[in-house]
């Protein structure tokens, strides 16, 4: 019963995506974050409201461990992201849009030596801007510039494409 269930979602999502193809792009790419230092994977999905400059975007990041060997530390992080998006300027090939939204914020830090292991969840806001370069309907590259507050305190650049 769970696989009819599953089935019948994926199925209904698929039509959906489909109806609104336009609308709608997912992608994926890496970004780098100021205070974290390190860089990290991220996948993101985007709907931009028909005919109109306003959009809705996701995005999960995931950030590569850093560790300290000498001190026997580890620590990793996962940022979800939900924004709002506003077109600023847009041709047949070339959109700069601005950015704004919640973000939440787990990390876990592990001591080996003292076998401690802490985590936390944040909330904060960001701000930031984008432009996206429009090659071909399917691959959007893009970058954008983001400042977060709260939890993270600090810039990223990301660079994507989209599919």
């Amino acid at each position: 019963m769970k696989q009819l269930k599953l089935l019948t979602i994926t199925l209904a999502l698929f039509w959906m995506c489909n109806q609104v193809q336009a609308q709608v792009r997912v992608g994926g790419g890496f970004t780098y974050g100021t205070k974290f230092e390190k860089p990290g994977l991220f996948a993101r999905g985007e709907f931009q409201i028909p005919d109109k400059d306003f959009g809705i975007v996701g995005s999960v990041n995931y950030y590569l461990p850093k560790e300290d060997k000498n001190l026997g530390v580890s620590e990793t992080r996962l940022a979800l992201n939900l924004d709002g998006m506003y077109t600023f300027a847009s041709n047949d090939f070339l959109d700069i849009y601005g950015l704004g939204g919640l973000n939440v914020l787990t990390y876990s830090r592990k001591n080996t030596g003292f076998k401690d292991k802490t985590s936390d969840t944040k909330f904060g806001f960001g701000v930031g801007a984008g432009i996206r370069y429009i090659l071909e309907s399917n691959l959007v590259p893009m970058a954008e510039v983001r400042y977060i507050n709260g939890g993270q305190d600090e810039f990223f650049c990301e660079y994507w494409s989209t599919v």
